[in-house]
């Protein structure tokens, strides 16, 4: 599904880049809540000519005293850098002036929906990325989810949990540590499911991203060290946090199935071997937006908007 238009997903430690005219998926590790200085310069250096459609969530990183300061400033940098530029705000809107900053917050879900929406008519969109989990229930075409990431995480339509940035001890039943020792990342290294390359995020200690070292780094989790941990116990243990990340959206999945009777699933993001197996737990159907898209599916909100601006008279 070619585009020559742009998408851009600006979030607060990824930012995420379809490239209309090369097809070209790109994930940049960018914390805002240090580098939002540095925006502007980095937008100029992605060098995009033509059409971009913006989505936002990074206005939610510390960076900045608020929401609606924070999609003023992204904008504006925005405006001024590229070509032509559009924005999607809550509602579903294409628009080239903010006209309601709060309105343009967390919007990257809604691209992604109004995109599968044109093709799909009762699902729940999932993306887990490498920080949150998106679960938006769509119903003969209308979206069923509430607005802000507030509302969204009362209704379990916003889980915070992903596959890289997650503090471990967030997603485990023992009582260990609370201490940063480890994230997600190390979890998945250990148990085979990402590589160094997929490890975008920093680490905890500074440190590498070799097996070895993630396991060091989750060891101390339990207050040890790899002297006093062998790697089975290291691999238990993270194998019970995947168990429990899936058990907690197939939950999700199965209370959304019963309150709007969707059985369809629609899943993009590095997460998807989760949303996969979650799924299946709930007894639902499974589409993968990685078979259908491709490396797409890992940026799915910038190639969706980039799609919509394609196809749309936007003004």
């Amino acid at each position: 599904m070619k585009t020559f238009c742009n998408g851009i997903d600006i979030g607060g430690a990824n930012i995420k880049v379809y490239r209309g005219k090369t097809e070209e998926a790109e994930i940049h590790y960018f914390p805002m809540w240090i580098e939002w200085k540095n925006l502007e310069d980095f937008m100029r250096n992605l060098d995009l000519k033509g059409k971009t459609g913006i989505v936002i969530t990074a206005e939610l990183s510390d960076a900045f005293s608020s929401k609606e300061e924070g999609v003023v400033y992204i904008s504006s940098l925005a405006k001024k850098i590229f070509d032509e530029v559009f924005f999607m705000d809550l509602d579903g809107n294409l628009k080239k002036e903010i006209d309601n900053p709060l309105n343009f917050s967390a919007s990257n879900w809604v691209a992604s929906v109004k995109f599968l929406a044109e093709t799909h008519d009762s699902f729940i969109f999932a993306d887990m990325g490498s920080t949150t989990t998106d679960i938006i229930p769509v119903k003969e075409g209308r979206i069923l989810a509430s607005k802000t990431d507030f509302e969204r995480l009362r209704k379990k339509e916003l889980l915070y949990f992903g596959m890289l940035r997650t503090p471990s001890f967030f997603l485990m039943d023992d009582n260990v540590s609370s201490e940063f020792f480890s994230v997600t990342a190390d979890v998945m290294r250990i148990l085979g499911l990402i590589d160094e390359e997929t490890y975008t995020c920093d680490t905890p200690d500074g440190r590498g991203r070799s097996v070895e070292e993630c396991m060091q780094r989750f060891a101390r989790q339990f207050c040890a060290d790899r002297k006093e941990l062998d790697e089975d116990f290291l691999r238990y243990k993270a194998m019970l946090i995947r168990d429990n990340m899936v058990r907690r959206v197939s939950e999700v999945f199965m209370e959304k199935k019963e309150e709007f009777g969707i059985d369809l699933v629609v899943g993009c993001g590095i997460g998807e071997i989760i949303l996969r197996e979650s799924a299946e737990k709930a007894g639902m159907n499974y589409i993968s937006l990685e078979e259908k898209f491709g490396k797409f599916s890992e940026v799915f909100p910038a190639f969706a908007i980039a799609n919509l601006v394609e196809r749309h008279d936007c003004c």
